[in-house]
């Protein structure tokens, strides 16, 4: 069982990500094989353009912490704390 303030933050994170998919900016894409929504954008198009800008933006501030000289491990350890 979880803690009542582990399901809060569940069900707030959850709510957010929800927000943020329906407000993702997405255009239909041409590779989709099938056109099951007849023009309309599909959830997947949706969650596939915020997955491909969080991706996005996370490699633009790798980018920036590279330039600005930040050694390979100190990276890493921002990335991925221990």
């Amino acid at each position: 069982m979880r803690k009542e303030e582990a399901v809060t933050r569940h069900f707030r994170l959850s709510c957010v990500t929800q927000s943020l998919i329906q407000r993702a900016p997405a255009q239909a894409s041409t590779s989709e094989r099938y056109e099951l929504a007849e023009g309309n954008i599909t959830f997947g198009q949706k969650v596939r353009a915020v997955a491909r800008e969080a991706f996005r933006a996370l490699l633009e501030l790798v980018r920036r912490w590279f330039s600005e000289g930040q050694p390979c491990e100190q990276v890493l350890a921002k990335l991925m704390p221990a």
